[in-house]
């Protein structure tokens, strides 16, 4: 016989066998009907403070069918169980009653039930464009129910994947509003806009970084070995060599790399040497990502829908392989290798700072880009030449010393003739604020930047070529323009003729400003006398 204490009564003989008083009970359903009174105990003193369920627990039901000689004898009276608490009953529901734009909610306080008046806000009314995408969406995801889906389905379904299931199936039971289905059919156009400007992005003229964008970084001292893998950390480089560049491949771990790629930079160097000669210098560091997906995650400075980017004042291009591509590969790098270039020439007291005109080296830049596409007759920025009716402005002016006296009448060389070019006019800026620093992120505000890059390809296209033949005096006088922007013009002493020395014995250069290259390379005095010979030249194409 075992002695236990249960919830603070006295202590009760558990008993084992035939021995238990009451016959044929056994102890364990002794003990549980001790524990049953117990819990009955409890649920009555918590009845009487917080209302209880109406249904009473299997346990107490079952305890109070037990008969009383199934009791057990204590030693002393046990604790009177108190009373069987009444429980109040569940209030039935009041039936919403709803008049115009108020409801009547049922409130339940003190087991009474009250009625309240509340304000309904009436659902907002689509607009009928809204409402017509509305139906558009609706119609094209049944027809496309088993359609493949597109990246940004995919990439929205893979972030709904990261949800609780719960949230998840809540989403796709609940029906949406029509301020939800205005709002998916919203983005759904804008998605179709961005679908329809990168289709255009990809045929036609491409903008291509500006080379101005590229911050300065630190190079590697001459006189210490380079180490790509730490100076561009994050993948494997591979190095190699060609004739001209210096190459470090990514070391792939997946896809087979494209073949000729080293054959791809040296055509595009041998584009450059053949229009700009004098420009070429140096080896150039070229990095080679094995995708675009490498190239986005590791380069800082790349941009989603850019093929290369440069580093003008490092010396570096850097691009991505992409099979099958090496056209418009070539296109690119001839592009961003023209601003290494350039760079070095304008800058040849290696200031680290970008010193090119911006639209010289932007419009430098496409036309030798626009050569490589496809030699001298051009690519899609020529074929615009061609095509596009591009005119001065009419608040444009002439020259102010009478260059129509000399060139001939003055309303035919300002305006090209509307009769070359047929379509929509697309006006030029007119060239001195074309030519100010700021005037690319102007027009880039106003959401103009092709237009830009077009006006720099046909000025620079002017410049180097202006008689329309293909004598190479023409490009003297362009590599003079360059050289006086870059260099300036030794100082001589006006009485003797002597070279002027500084201090260091080295000779002086009086710097050029753009209006003073031109009117020493083309007799251009000024820059509208600039502007005049450009439109009578667009005149004759």
């Amino acid at each position: 016989m075992l002695s236990v204490s249960v919830w603070g009564q006295t202590e009760m003989s558990v008993c084992t066998g035939d021995s238990c008083p009451g016959g044929g009970s056994s102890s364990i359903d002794l003990l549980k009907q001790s524990f049953q009174k117990s819990s009955q105990t409890i649920q009555g003193v918590a009845s009487s403070a917080i209302p209880a369920k109406t249904s009473e627990s299997p346990a107490s039901a079952s305890a109070e069918k037990q008969p009383a000689s199934a009791v057990p004898p204590a030693t002393e009276p046990a604790a009177p169980v108190p009373p069987k608490t009444t429980l109040p009953k569940t209030p039935a529901p009041v039936p919403v009653s709803t008049t115009g734009s108020t409801l009547d909610m049922p409130l339940a306080v003190g087991g009474n039930v009250q009625s309240v008046q509340t304000t309904v806000q009436p659902a907002k009314k689509l607009s009928p464009a809204a409402a017509k995408r509305v139906e558009m969406a609706k119609e094209k995801r049944e027809k496309n129910s088993t359609a493949v889906p597109t990246e940004v389905e995919t990439a929205i379904e893979k972030e709904n994947a990261l949800l609780p299931p719960s949230s998840k199936t809540e989403e796709a039971d609940t029906p949406k509003t029509p301020e939800e289905e205005a709002a998916d059919a919203e983005l759904e156009y804008a998605v179709k806009l961005l679908e329809e400007s990168k289709e255009k992005a990809s045929s036609g003229r491409r903008i291509l970084p500006s080379a101005s964008q590229n911050r300065p970084g630190k190079v590697p001292a001459p006189n210490k070995a380079f180490n790509p893998n730490a100076y561009r950390p994050g993948v494997t480089w591979v190095a190699s060599k060609s004739n001209h560049f210096d190459i470090y491949t990514q070391k792939r771990t997946s896809g087979i790399p494209s073949s000729n790629m080293q054959m791809t930079f040296e055509s595009a160097y041998q584009t450059l040497t053949r229009f700009i000669p004098w420009m070429i210098s140096g080896r150039v560091r070229v990095f080679v990502y094995q995708d675009r997906a490498s190239y986005l995650r590791h380069e800082p400075n790349a941009i989603a829908w850019s093929r290369a980017v440069a580093y003008p004042t490092r010396g570096e291009v850097v691009v991505y392989d992409e099979p099958n591509k090496g056209q418009e590969l070539k296109e690119s790098f001839t592009h961003e290798l023209t601003h290494v270039f350039t760079q070095r020439f304008f800058d040849s007291h290696k200031t680290g700072q970008l010193m090119t005109p911006l639209w010289l080296d932007e419009g430098l830049a496409v036309m030798m880009e626009d050569h490589a596409y496809n030699g001298s007759k051009g690519g899609p920025w020529a074929n615009d030449f061609r095509t596009l009716n591009f005119r001065r402005k009419s608040s444009s002016t002439g020259s102010s010393f009478g260059s129509s006296s000399i060139f001939g009448s003055s309303s035919a060389s300002r305006f090209p003739k509307s009769g070359k070019r047929r379509g929509k006019p697309l006006f030029f800026t007119p060239f001195e604020e074309f030519m100010q620093e700021g005037s690319l992120q102007s027009a880039d505000g106003k959401g103009k930047a092709q237009d830009w890059y077009f006006q720099a390809y046909t000025m620079v296209r002017f410049l180097l070529n202006p008689s329309g033949s293909s004598s190479p005096s023409n490009r003297m006088q362009f590599e003079q323009f360059t050289r006086l922007l870059s260099q300036g013009e030794a100082k001589r002493n006006p009485s003797t003729g002597f070279l002027v020395k500084d201090k260091n014995g080295k000779t002086v250069y009086e710097p050029y400003s753009v209006e003073k290259a031109l009117g020493k390379a083309y007799r251009y005095n000024t820059i509208d006398n600039f502007e005049d010979s450009f439109w009578r030249w667009a005149d004759k194409r």
